[in-house]
């Protein structure tokens, strides 16, 4: 089998830029991956690709922390309902890892960036999450069926309800890992994961996980919050060149 160095380099850089962000701002794996291998390799591929790292660094994050059970019990419908919302849209609109869901996950990024960028925090009170989970889980999944991405509207209303940053953490982890083992389900569903790239998808854990470690040293030494707007300037950037496909 023939190894293309680009292809190699492309994905290997990716992960490491996209592993240091995750280990400097706590966040920010799967868009930084996908929308740097989207420079130079198909959707379905940098989706596919993005699988198992995701898992891997989440699945930590999930169980983690001594919150488990008391997340799982508090959002536990919210994740059921966004496993079932990737599998719905991606089945009923067949648009996953499409031109124009590429278009439509730049919209995606850049949504996410000016949030994050202007500091926007909704307040959602602990009376309305009967409902209000359920929802945005929901919209979240669908949303993700068609972009692959969770970051709209999940992540703000994640940030708006009255939760303790370490809970915060775990929640995420155990949704995240929900989300992208349904995301796996889709994309081998369409045929756009397959044993050649889920291979490729293990290997990259690996420049993943020293990215991680990297980001880890970085956050020591400069500003976590000087990071996070050079971290949210940039994907700004690559979700406008991403959103141009829509024109």
């Amino acid at each position: 089998m023939t190894i293309d160095p680009t292809y190699v380099a492309v994905v290997g850089v990716a992960f490491v830029v996209a592993g240091v962000v995750k280990g400097a701002a706590g966040m920010g794996l799967p868009p930084t991956a996908i929308a740097l291998m989207t420079l130079a390799l198909p959707l379905p591929e940098a989706l596919a690709l993005m699988t198992v790292p995701t898992l891997a660094t989440n699945l930590w994050q999930a169980v983690y922390g001594g919150h488990f059970r008391a997340m799982l019990r508090r959002f536990w419908l919210m994740g059921v309902l966004m496993a079932a919302g990737v599998l719905v849209s991606a089945r009923a609109l067949k648009s996953l890892g499409s031109p124009t869901s590429a278009g439509w996950l730049g919209v995606l990024l850049v949504l996410f960036a000016i949030l994050a960028l202007t500091a926007w925090r909704p307040h959602v009170a602990a009376r309305h999450e009967p409902w209000a989970n359920p929802l945005c889980g929901a919209a979240s999944g669908l949303v993700g069926g068609i972009t692959g991405i969770a970051a709209v509207p999940f992540l703000p209303y994640m940030q708006s309800l009255e939760i303790r940053k370490d809970e915060l953490v775990q929640a995420l982890g155990i949704l995240f890992v929900v989300f992208t083992g349904a995301l796996t389900l889709a994309l081998w569903d369409v045929g756009a994961l397959h044993k050649g790239n889920l291979a490729s998808s293990a290997l990259a854990t690996l420049p993943t996980m020293a990215g991680v470690w990297l980001g880890q040293k970085l956050r020591l030494a400069i500003s976590p919050e000087a990071f996070r707007r050079v971290f949210l300037v940039v994907l700004l950037g690559l979700g406008l060149h991403m959103a141009k496909g829509l024109l």
